[in-house]
């Protein structure tokens, strides 16, 4: 699924994730401390199966593959995603800041602009999962307005951690 236009915000941009933002992309995810609370594996457990579906995530059908810049400078900050249930009513996001930029506010902007936008959609409730130890994403989604929805858990692909989550809903 594709964005029909930029989504843009204070700070940043957010747009379609292309091939060439790969790299990037699975830079942040794959490393121990920028993935660790993300359901993507460490390098070292990257499957040819997993490995596919990075490769080819830019055609999804089956949710939105975006990439979050900087308005100043172009420079790449973070991903996010976007999954619409099957029958459009509710939309699941997730975001990753890169490491080097947590701190400083973008996650907080790029999950309003995704509240936005979601909002202009026919979407009427929007869904983040988030492990319970990751505090600084938790405190987030309530400062949003999101509410714990029901608690339950989610395992790092292909290895053996399990997290503790809850499922964050945003009523539209």
């Amino acid at each position: 699924m594709k964005l029909d236009s930029k989504l843009i915000a204070d700070r940043i941009v957010i747009r379609n994730y292309e091939i060439d933002d790969k790299e990037f992309c699975t830079g942040m995810w794959f490393d121990k401390e920028n993935g660790k609370y993300l359901s993507d594996p460490t390098e070292e457990y990257v499957d040819e199966v997993f490995q596919n579906a990075v490769d080819t995530m830019q055609d999804s059908k089956y949710g939105y593959y975006l990439v979050i810049e900087k308005i100043a400078d172009g420079e790449r900050i973070g991903s996010c995603c976007a999954f619409p249930n099957d029958d459009g009513s509710i939309i699941d996001v997730g975001y990753c800041i890169n490491k080097k930029f947590w701190r400083n506010g973008y996650a907080s902007e790029v999950v309003d602009k995704l509240i936005k936008w979601a909002s202009d959609q026919t979407f009427k409730a929007i869904t983040a999962e988030v492990a319970k130890e990751n505090v600084a994403s938790c405190g987030l989604m309530k400062k949003l307005g999101f509410n714990v929805k029901e608690e339950t858990s989610f395992k790092k692909y292909n290895m053996d951690i399990t997290y503790d989550s809850y499922v964050f809903e945003y009523i539209i």
